[in-house]
């Protein structure tokens, strides 16, 4: 009976032991797959991250260029106006600096009314340019979707 519980002892340790070893072995496959795995993750966080990084630096890019269409029209008013003061100055003293000649007077105001009338209607055009913007982005200038295709 001694040597049939020993022989019991005997294969319950072994038996014991190749069940630590295969627990070992399987928790090490597991730790190693795991490992592959977050390790697969983090490079495709990685790419993500760069790809939004570029997504990010192009938004940026674009919100910039839609400012500075957004301010080109009072650029071009505001620039309307000081050359067409700028012009009216200039022009003035140049008309007035004509040492008693009065004809040569009389053409340097009609050279300075013509400059002046032209800066006057580019301005106008301006103005009316940047309202026809402003229409179109307030929405009543978009184009309507044909009835048929509602």
């Amino acid at each position: 009976m001694s040597q049939v519980g020993g022989a019991v002892q005997r294969i319950e340790k072994r038996t014991e032991e190749r069940v630590e070893k295969a627990v070992e072995q399987v928790a090490g496959e597991a730790s190693a797959t795991m490992t592959a795995n977050l390790d697969a993750s983090n490079e495709r966080a990685e790419r993500i991250i760069a790809a939004t990084a570029k997504l990010e630096a192009r938004q940026l890019w674009s919100a910039g260029a839609a400012m500075c269409l957004a301010l080109l029209p009072v650029v071009v008013v505001v620039a309307g106006l000081w050359m067409g003061i700028a012009g009216l100055i200039t022009g003035a003293q140049w008309a007035l600096d004509v040492d008693g000649s009065p004809w040569l007077g009389i053409g340097r105001w009609l050279v300075v009314a013509v400059g002046l009338t032209g800066a006057g209607y580019g301005l106008f055009a301006s103005v009316r340019w940047v309202a026809c913007l402003v229409e179109t982005w307030r929405g009543r200038g978009m184009p309507k979707w044909p009835r048929w295709r509602k």
